[in-house]
């Protein structure tokens, strides 16, 4: 599955420098809770991105120690996961670039946003983060990449709750 090889690093080249160079979010207060989660939310980017190495760049290290699911390693559900992916990238570009658009009307770093994307989902990074590691499991599926997809998702969810007790804090009624 060669296209994969090409299409995940290519896909994570532009997701990251997405999120965290071209839009980079300005410094906000965080509680030390949510400093931890970010960071767990960060290793598990890091994961991802080591797994991503040893698939496109070390194949034969990847069959052999990685353990593959070889019934889900399909060409048909290989596409499904790109298609997957490209949402999920969309979705993320949406949010940081209404994110950008936004920018000047923050509380202590925050911004409450209701239009756009906003105006359909409350945490559209985490769902494109949710969406992205279901397809990143798809397109590797194995044990490694479904712990990794478990732990993102409890950590999407731990950090969504941490965040909606700050928005509330900062922005009260209006949230």
């Amino acid at each position: 599955m060669i296209h994969l090889r090409i299409f995940l690093p290519v896909f994570f080249l532009l997701y990251f420098l997405l999120t965290f160079l071209m839009y980079a979010p300005k410094r906000k207060d965080k509680p030390p809770k949510l400093k931890t989660v970010t960071l767990l939310n960060n290793l598990i980017w890091l994961l991802v991105i080591a797994l991503t190495t040893i698939f496109s760049l070390f194949p034969e290290i990847y069959h052999q120690y990685v353990v593959p699911f070889e019934a889900l390693k399909t060409h048909t559900l290989s596409w499904v996961a790109i298609g997957i992916m490209t949402v999920a990238f969309m979705i993320v570009f949406s949010a940081k670039n209404y994110q950008r658009l936004s920018r000047g009307s923050e509380r202590r770093g925050w911004l409450l946003l209701t239009k756009g994307i906003y105006s359909k989902t409350r945490n559209p990074l985490h769902l494109g983060q949710l969406i992205t590691l279901i397809g990143f499991f798809l397109c590797i599926p194995s044990i490694y990449s479904g712990i990794i997809l478990l732990l993102g998702a409890f950590i999407v969810f731990v950090r969504v709750g941490l965040e909606e007790k700050v928005m509330e804090s900062v922005f009260g009624e209006d949230y």
